[in-house]
């Protein structure tokens, strides 16, 4: 379970194993609307930020469904969802997979899931969201998606995400192969492409020009452009989960504490 996500004008964590908590901007949906501020007493297992919402898995159902959001948007109203192992968000949509693969997207419309979709893994974005299908195979739908390689069998995934126009920003995939390596494909913003040669990795993240994978020795390493003026990569961190969003990129390291770097405005990483 994922248990940080950081989106695009705040940041979710999941503290203690259990207890969600959000830091961001506040104001409204204009300004980055209002998913910094969780439920009082939530308790969940994993939990996804898009651009004016969040959502997380409940670790006990409450009125019928494990999905709870909050904030703005279409993605608001999440519907009755009893099985979800895994949640994704996009900018303004979410979706959830269900123990036996089954895929459940919500909000704009143009996102909704292929109906004969089994999946292992999930990614989303305002332009395109993917899938490792069941022959580990990568699947992508939405607004533009870009195809990937027709041969390539991943692990993990991750797609770009832009606070522009899904139908004119840049978009682009990237993936842990099952022999861990790291490939990207569709548009090469900032040069995302250029994955580190021999690169060896557990996951992969992106942002909008720029991407970060742990490498097999835990380490985090970036590659692409990186916003200007940003907060640099801690040297040398070792993480076990990672996070990315437009310009912003988390991690939780071995010890459960959190690191943050890109833009960290807006007391997003003040946790």
């Amino acid at each position: 379970m994922l248990g940080l996500s950081v989106g695009p004008f705040s940041t979710c964590a999941i503290e203690a194993q259990k207890t969600v908590k959000c830091l961001g901007r506040c104001g409204p949906s204009g300004s980055g609307g209002s998913r910094d501020k969780a439920p009082e007493g939530l308790l969940a297992s994993a939990v996804a930020v898009g651009r004016t919402f969040a959502c997380a898995l409940l670790l006990q159902p409450q009125e019928g469904t494990l999905v709870k959001c909050w904030g703005e948007g279409a993605a608001l109203q999440a519907p009755a969802i009893t099985d979800a192992v895994e949640v994704v968000a996009g900018d303004s949509h979410a979706c959830v997979r269900s123990s036996l693969g089954a895929v459940t997207c919500w909000g704009e419309a143009l996102h909704a899931a292929p109906g004969a979709l089994v999946a292992k893994a999930l990614a989303a974005s305002g332009a395109m969201s993917c899938a490792i299908a069941g022959d580990d195979s990568v699947r992508c739908w939405g607004v533009r998606p870009a195809e990937p390689p027709a041969a390539l069998r991943a692990q993990r995934i991750a797609v770009s995400s832009q606070l522009t126009d899904a139908q004119l920003g840049p978009r682009f995939g990237c993936a842990v192969s099952l022999t861990g390596d790291v490939s990207c494909w569709g548009d090469d913003p900032g040069g995302v492409q250029a994955v580190p040669v021999g690169l060896k990795a557990k996951a992969v993240a992106a942002g909008r020009s720029h991407a970060c994978a742990i490498g097999a020795d835990d380490v985090v390493s970036c590659w692409g452009t990186q916003p200007r003026f940003a907060t640099p990569l801690p040297a040398g961190l070792k993480a076990s989960a990672l996070s990315m969003s437009f310009r912003s990129a988390g991690a939780i390291a071995p010890d459960g504490s959190f690191a943050f770097w890109g833009d960290t405005g807006d007391g997003r990483s003040a946790f």
